[in-house]
């Protein structure tokens, strides 16, 4: 190992990128679907993120892939997996402040479905599957 790949982490740790894991960002649902998530009630409520490619995105505050300006949203609040067709998955990351799904608190993963209403927060986030859609460039 090089000094390159040392860390100024004062618990010694080093991250070796080769043996970390990526999360997948396309591919895995089909290309006519689209999925939405939509913030409906918070301090950006109309906001809509697209994520029709597929993968795996952490909702959070700051640097997160969804990024929800809420100070009650940890930092890395919640994870949704989108794995192909019908199979999308939210898990609650140990947050303070919990995830819900319909009003259900979510212990540890959910299985969410088209038109399901997620609580981070004081946000409130609508997901939305369209399926056979048209893209728009």
């Amino acid at each position: 190992m090089s000094s390159d790949d040392k860390t100024n982490d004062p618990t010694g740790t080093i991250l070796d990128a080769a043996q970390a894991p990526r999360r997948m960002k396309s591919g895995l649902v089909p290309a006519d679907t689209g999925i939405y998530l939509r913030i409906e009630e918070g301090t950006a409520a109309g906001r809509t993120f697209m994520l029709s490619s597929g993968g795996v995105y952490i909702i959070g505050r700051e640097g997160a892939d969804i990024e929800i300006d809420d100070s009650k949203v940890s930092r890395k609040h919640a994870e949704l997996g989108l794995y192909g067709t019908d199979v999308w998955v939210l898990r609650d990351l140990a947050s303070t402040n919990g995830t819900s799904v319909n009003g259900r608190r979510v212990d540890d993963r959910a299985k969410l479905k088209h038109w399901d209403l997620i609580r981070v927060g004081d946000t409130r986030l609508r997901f939305a599957v369209i399926e056979k859609s048209i893209k728009v460039a």
